[in-house]
């Protein structure tokens, strides 16, 4: 009987250990998490803001491309009314026939050539236009953008340091809880860590696996009950504990499952007492109908 409480015992000490270990790899799997997303989401935003930075690059070279057209044709325009003026001025000082047909002719051209570079000047004008109000339109969301990446830089960078303080503390307390559990059940917790999510130990409150729900062999079960070994899902493989093993370190969650269970018994017990029995509601029948029938009879003797 001693040596059975001392397995026990050390079985539960083996569960505790575990437990421990487990809360401690919990807590690295969340904050490895944020070491794995943190930059991901990061340059989800990042990649979000290249993007309307193109964007706006793109509509800001078109709209320089634009004035600087626009700035040439203005020149040339200028040029010509000066031309223009000067041929005018000319045409009034012309003092033979053939002069004055020549600078006639040279006026002519330079007004055909006038009408092409206002209609140039207009359709510049209205790209640029059109150009304007779509770097307004993605204005806002650059600013917007631009403002939200330097935020999420200085959140991430803070984070990410937090993250790896809290990671080399989470190392040492890791290293201090399974120093004590013994090599092969370690081994076996690290083989499972490894390729399944969490959690690696189990605990059970029937013959079926909470973790991959398939039903643990009746022999494998009852020896869970007996609570001398860490045994293993033959499915999933991971490490798997009678409930009561499980939580026996853990009273506020013992109270818990108590208070649990009464629950449940008590809500068993007042739908038991709501429902009559298959055999007395048939009985009760037969009565019903015996009395009925003993009455019919003296009826229909009189008549």
């Amino acid at each position: 009987m001693s040596q059975t409480t001392d397995n026990h015992e050390y079985y539960l000490s083996q569960i505790h250990q575990l437990k421990q270990l487990q809360k401690v790899d919990d807590q690295i799997y969340e904050v490895k998490k944020v070491l794995e997303f943190a930059p991901s989401e990061f340059k989800e935003l990042q990649d979000n803001f290249t993007k309307v930075e193109m964007q706006r690059s793109h509509i800001n070279d078109k709209i320089s491309h634009l004035r600087d057209q626009e700035s040439r044709i203005n020149r040339e325009m200028e040029e010509e009314k000066a031309r223009l003026k000067k041929s005018k001025n000319k045409l009034m000082a012309t003092g033979s026939e053939k002069e004055f047909h020549a600078v006639s002719r040279e006026i002519d051209n330079i007004e055909k050539l006038s009408q092409p570079r206002e209609d140039e000047r207009i359709a510049v004008l209205d790209e640029l236009k059109t150009q304007l109000e779509q770097l307004s339109g993605i204005e806002e969301q650059y600013i917007d953008l631009k403002t939200q990446v330097e935020a999420r830089k200085a959140t991430m960078e803070s984070q990410i340091k937090e993250a790896e303080a809290k990671l080399a503390e989470l190392s040492v307390q890791r290293e201090a809880c399974s120093k004590d559990i013994p090599l092969p059940i370690f081994q076996r917790y690290e083989f499972i860590r490894v390729r399944l999510e969490h959690p690696v130990i189990v605990p059970l409150a029937e013959g079926i696996c909470p973790s991959c729900h398939i039903a643990v062999p009746p022999q494998t079960f009852n020896e869970l009950l007996r609570g001398e070994h860490i045994l293993s899902c033959p499915n999933c493989q991971r490490l798997i504990v009678w409930r009561d093993d499980y939580l026996a370190d853990d009273p506020e969650a013992q109270k818990a499952l108590a208070e649990e269970q009464e629950r449940l018994r008590a809500a068993e017990a007042a739908e038991a007492a709501r429902e009559p029995e298959p055999e007395e509601e048939f009985e009760a029948e037969e009565e019903a109908e015996e009395e009925a029938e003993a009455e019919d009879g003296p009826r229909l003797g009189a008549e």
